[in-house]
């Protein structure tokens, strides 16, 4: 029987700094897609409801049941509606919400399937730990290079406030010829700064979560 590949300590560490950093990035572009999205809307929708109306007003002018003071006052109202709906969305194009938000959207789910890739060589690690981390850190960089675009600063200060919710234990292989030694387990937080925590159980603090993956 082929000998089972485990990781060491400083492996499984540096398999938590890149979670945590994938984590943090996930985060990050999640909330920027959904901001973006919201101010999008903030255009849309008014600019649909004012060119509704403004059809409205156009087919009124035309209507026999006014009179000719009417149709005027209806025909000047809608020129002048049809000009902040063109406004509104020139605007909203200029701003390139929609842009942003498809484009965030993207590396999100990226990030999403990079995270996917640390969890399943956690559990199951690669013979080649090095070409693993070359290739992560290569996607990592392609992902950043294809979002020519910044997140908003208030998104930075969101994960702030919210990054001790984001704590990462992971429990390593433990092989066959050391059962009976006590396995390791690190504690990373997510602002990208690991810590090591060898030989006993990580602990949870207030407002913490905690994963906890075994590898077969």
């Amino acid at each position: 029987m082929s000998e089972s590949v485990s990781h060491s300590p400083k492996q499984l560490a540096i398999l938590n700094k890149f979670y945590a950093r994938l984590k943090k990035e996930r985060f990050i572009n999640n909330t920027s897609s959904t901001y973006y999205g919201n101010m999008n809307q903030r255009f849309v929708i008014p600019g649909i409801i004012i060119t509704g109306l403004s059809s409205v007003g156009s087919f009124m002018t035309t209507s026999d049941m006014l009179d000719d003071n009417e149709k005027q006052g209806f025909g000047v109202t809608v020129g002048i509606m049809t000009a902040v709906a063109t406004i509104i969305q020139s605007m909203s194009a200029s701003y390139g919400f929609q842009l942003k938000k498809d484009a965030f959207a993207t590396s999100a789910d990226a990030y999403d399937s990079l995270l996917t890739k640390v969890e399943f060589e956690i559990s199951n690690p690669n013979e080649n730990f090095t070409e693993f981390c070359d290739d992560l850190e290569a996607s990592i960089l392609k992902i950043k290079g294809d979002c020519k675009y910044l997140p908003p600063l208030h998104v930075h200060q969101l994960w702030d406030e919210n990054k001790h919710n984001y704590t990462q234990t992971i429990t390593p292989v433990v092989s066959s010829s050391n059962v009976n030694e006590q396995p390791t387990s690190l504690v990373v937080e997510v602002s990208g700064e690991s810590e090591t925590d060898t030989g006993g159980e990580g602990e949870e603090g207030d407002g913490t979560k905690q994963h906890e993956m075994s590898a077969q």
